[in-house]
């Protein structure tokens, strides 16, 4: 889910399987997806492996690929044989517990119960979809994730009913190695919260056990007290994005992503296992080692041609049992392909875009294709004359299913926001920049909108046809920000990657924004905007779009998209800056009349902030108002930090998680009322004479309020 800058895709089918025996000459210099020498290794079909001789034979013939392509780089005029696979190469099996069964892999369903998906209070991507964040709502409390801990507040009596630790302290007789040891163990960092029903689930990610953590707390609403009901570990390099989020909640189904290299499945007992976290002193040595995540027949072989292959795996777990079971099974599919990807959950599917074009299947790409120059309508090109281009492949895994199927695709997605579901049709924005222009990802993003039938994936690995794309007018600009609203798509972008704003010797900044109609997408509308964007939202069936237009303050302008996309107002901040990038950051609520309000968190524009894009200490909370004929007003903000300055209860300390990579401010709208979450501070606020004022305040670390 990581970040790649990749221009555009397409998908090259060329070339026959090899055969036992078969010599295979390979081009030094050609990108890895251009080289047809891989054929040996890439299905034209989504098929899983059959079992462990098959995906050894897989692992071994991928080596002698990639040593062959090493030695022809370095001038070397060698061959390479590749080998009929034999059963010696079988693993052997010591372990009956992580042993692969003939019905291990095909046997295993996951079904849902249909629980309707909890009403989000932030704002996420798409509704009955939950996303994991730092402030979800079970009844009359909300539950804020912070510093490591769960802190559950009645809004009802605006008390601090429970702070609950997820990360877990040593034994009081185990031994510290070091003295500047920890006095705790499990996960560094808490990023995720979501709620299923009484349900509270933790994601986090521990170095020490090289694992993502799942901690399943248990809210009891009678007393405001959070209670441990199990923590369990599935093996993981690391989940976290500074983009997408790693875990959804679909009904009563928790989907978790999960990358991993090939060296992890070269031994059995390398391979990636969930298992129930169990005390040091209770573990034995199968608990410890759990149970199998992907069995090798569970896993779909590559249909891209790739050097350095990873394994994404989505596992969907279901939840409503879990009081009766009192254990997290999953059913977990694997998809073999290059590291590039991104994930987009439906309310019925989970979608995985895997795009060729990593810096190992690149190769040699510092000159520019001939004849090429930025003034051509690359789009338009016909596909058999891209010869700039990678292949994508974009993966379809129904919820409550077991099979998946695939399309052939072009080009990159921005992010998570750039793709969408909605009457049958799969959607997308994708970046189409050449990857064979050294420096071409500097230039302004080349746009085309996808759009394809959902029952046009198959089980056949093709490219979607040319008539799928349709190229988009370009926004001048290299970074972009997307959001689907209902029948539209709108876009914009700015230079730099960060959402600060210029400097004064930058000049000022304008940016186009482009609405597409995604039943029209060539009859998509251009709007020149006075300022550049770091952030596109909707505001009930319109969008919003921030920026700035010089270091002076921050910009908004709200964009009309009924009939035809105009600008229906714009208001200015001055001397504030947005202070957390993340799409959960920003928050807005319309009535039935048109009434709206708008939160977002910023900070005062000064030297010792010490705020970052990615990550912030506790930030203001700006509000606007939004009139029925959408006209903009700055409401004010809530402050942070306290007229005495005073952030945290002098008892309290933060132990564990304390940089908020996901950010740790957000306005809430519940029930008519407003709230704001602003570091370790709660606020409760109303709108007076169109101005946002306080009128109570909560310090999260102050002792607990007994009821």
């Amino acid at each position: 889910m990581r970040g790649y800058w990749l221009a555009g895709m397409m998908v090259s089918l060329a070339g026959c399987a090899a055969t036992s025996g078969e010599v295979t000459n390979m081009a030094a210099q050609v990108p890895a997806f251009e080289d047809r020498s891989f054929d040996a290794i890439t299905e034209k079909e989504l098929v899983r492996f059959s079992g462990e001789g098959e995906f050894r034979r897989y692992l071994k013939t991928l080596d002698r690929l990639k040593d062959r392509r090493d030695h022809a780089d370095a001038g070397a005029e060698t061959e390479i044989v590749i080998a009929a696979f034999t059963q010696e190469d079988v693993p052997v099996c010591e372990d009956p517990e992580l042993c692969p069964t003939e019905d291990s892999a095909a046997d295993v369903v996951v079904t849902g119960s249909k629980v309707s998906a909890p009403t989000s209070i932030t704002n996420v991507q798409t509704a009955g979809v939950d996303e994991g964040d730092i402030v979800k709502q079970i009844g009359d409390y909300l539950l804020v994730l912070q510093d490591g801990r769960i802190f559950a507040i009645n809004v009802k009596t605006m008390q601090l009913t429970d702070r609950t630790d997820v990360y877990r302290r040593l034994p009081a007789d185990r031994v510290k190695t070091y003295q500047w040891e920890d006095d705790f163990e499990g996960a560094d960092w808490h990023d995720e919260m979501l709620v299923q029903g009484d349900h509270v689930i933790i994601t986090a990610y521990s170095y020490e056990d090289d694992a993502s953590e799942m901690s399943i707390f248990k809210l009891d609403q009678e007393s405001g007290k959070v209670k441990s009901e199990g923590v369990f570990l599935i093996t993981s390099d690391d989940y976290y994005d500074i983009d997408n989020y790693a875990t959804r909640i679909v009904g009563d189904r928790l989907i978790v992503y999960t990358p991993y290299s090939l060296e992890q499945f070269e031994k059995l007992e390398d391979r990636p296992v969930l298992r129930r976290w169990v005390p040091e002193a209770e573990r034995k040595k199968r608990q410890a080692e759990g149970t199998p995540l992907l069995d090798v027949r569970t896993i779909y072989k590559p249909v891209l041609r790739t050097t350095d292959p990873t394994i994404h795996a989505i596992s969907v777990c279901p939840l409503g049992d879990f009081d009766r079971k009192r254990s997290l099974d999953c059913r977990t599919t694997g998809f073999v392909g290059p590291a590039a990807a991104e994930m987009f959950v439906s309310p019925e599917t989970i979608y995985l875009w895997n795009a060729s074009g990593g810096y190992d299947d690149l190769g040699d790409a510092d000159e520019c294709v001939k004849d090429w120059n930025y003034d051509r309508p690359y789009p338009d090109l016909p596909r058999a004359e891209r010869r700039d281009v990678v292949p994508g492949a974009l993966y379809r895994l129904p919820i409550d299913e077991r099979d998946a199927s695939v399309a052939g695709v072009s080009g990159v997605p921005y992010d998570h926001l750039s793709m969408d579901e909605r009457d049958g049709e799969f959607r997308a924005l994708v970046d189409w920049r050449t990857f064979r222009c050294e420096g071409a990802y500097r230039a302004p993003a080349e746009n085309s909108f996808l759009k394809i039938r959902t029952s046009s994936f198959g089980t056949l690995f093709e490219p979607v046809p040319d008539g799928a794309f349709t190229p988009l007018p370009s926004t001048g600009k290299r970074v972009i920000e997307n959001r689907f609203a209902d029948d539209w798509l709108v876009f914009g972008g700015r230079d730099r990657w960060g959402g600060y704003p210029p400097d004064a010797k930058d000049g000022p900044q304008a940016s186009k924004v482009v609405a597409v109609p995604v039943q029209r997408p060539r009859n998509a509308v251009v709007i020149d905007i006075p300022h550049n964007i770091v952030r596109t939202e909707r505001v009930g069936s319109d969008i919003i779009v921030n920026g700035y237009r010089d270091e002076k303050g921050l910009n908004l302008t709200l964009i009309g998209l009924a009939k035809s996309p105009h600008i229906l107002s714009s208001t200015f901040l001055p001397r504030r800056y947005e202070s957390e990038g993340r799409s959960h950051a920003f928050n807005s609520v319309v009535d039935a009349g048109g009434n709206g309000l708008i939160g977002v968190p910023t900070v005062e524009i000064k030297d010792d902030t010490g705020r970052w894009w990615w990550r912030s200490l506790s930030s203001d909370l700006s509000f606007l108002t939004k009139s029925p004929a959408g006209q903009l007003a700055d409401a004010g903000a809530l402050i942070a930090v306290p007229a005495d300055d005073v952030e945290t209860h002098p008892d309290y300390d933060c132990e564990v998680s304390c940089i908020d990579w996901y950010g740790n401010s957000r306005p809430v709208f519940l029930a008519g009322r407003i709230f704001g979450l602003m570091g370790t501070s709660l606020v409760e606020a109303r709108i007076d004479a169109g101005q946002i004022k306080e009128i109570a305040r909560i310090d999260l670390t102050a002792p607990l309020q007994q009821r």
